[in-house]
């Protein structure tokens, strides 16, 4: 039976881009029977905002300037952002309609929704056991801990057990270690790695 792996983009990346980004381990993680499922957020990035874009795209050498960029949540002036509940009922369905997934793998925002949704991803999206069962994995690239004080609550309520695997970018001048740190610690010692 497969195991099935939920791939969460960066901002300003798709579901498109992120599968070309990880072919290499596409394959390989093939080879030990898992299949990587790549949604793509339903937040559109406007070309409002394309100069900040072109900046995080040439950091992770994406697609900028095209209009097929995304992302989980849009960022304020503030950096104030929420969940909006287009991208919660999104991934709800997804999960529905091609889970249940083994684990979660993510980069960048996607890390850092991944991350949040491994503290009860049941009760963020609404979903049973049947359809959801205990992740058994959780793998950040450049994750953090999502910011607003709205978002605390969750992460002190919930530590995550999901065992975990953190990797962080040395040349990483987006996500600064801090941040990464931060999702880390929201992880059970025992747990993570």
């Amino acid at each position: 039976m497969v195991k099935k792996v939920l791939m969460l983009h960066g901002y300003a990346q798709s579901g498109t881009i992120f599968s070309s980004k990880t072919g290499g381990l596409r394959k390989t993680l093939g080879k030990l029977g898992y299949e990587l499922f790549y949604p793509c957020a339903p937040n559109r990035i406007a070309g409002a905002d394309m100069r900040e874009i072109d900046d995080i795209a040439a950091q992770f050498n994406t697609q900028a300037g095209t209009d097929d960029i995304f992302g989980w949540w849009l960022k304020d002036p503030n950096d104030q952002y929420k969940v909006p509940q287009d991208t919660i009922d999104f991934l709800r369905s997804y999960v529905v309609e091609n889970g249940p997934f083994e684990g979660i793998i993510g980069f960048s925002q996607g890390a850092g929704y991944g991350g949040f949704l491994c503290t009860d991803i049941r009760q963020l999206l609404g979903l049973s056991q049947e359809q959801q069962p205990d992740l058994k994995f959780f793998i950040s690239f450049s994750g953090f801990r999502m910011a607003p004080a709205w978002f605390q609550k969750q992460y002190t309520e919930h530590l995550i057990t999901v065992p975990s695997l953190h990797v962080e970018g040395e040349l990483d001048t987006v996500v600064e270690s801090s941040r990464v740190t931060a999702l880390f610690d929201a992880c059970s010692p025992n747990t993570r790695t």
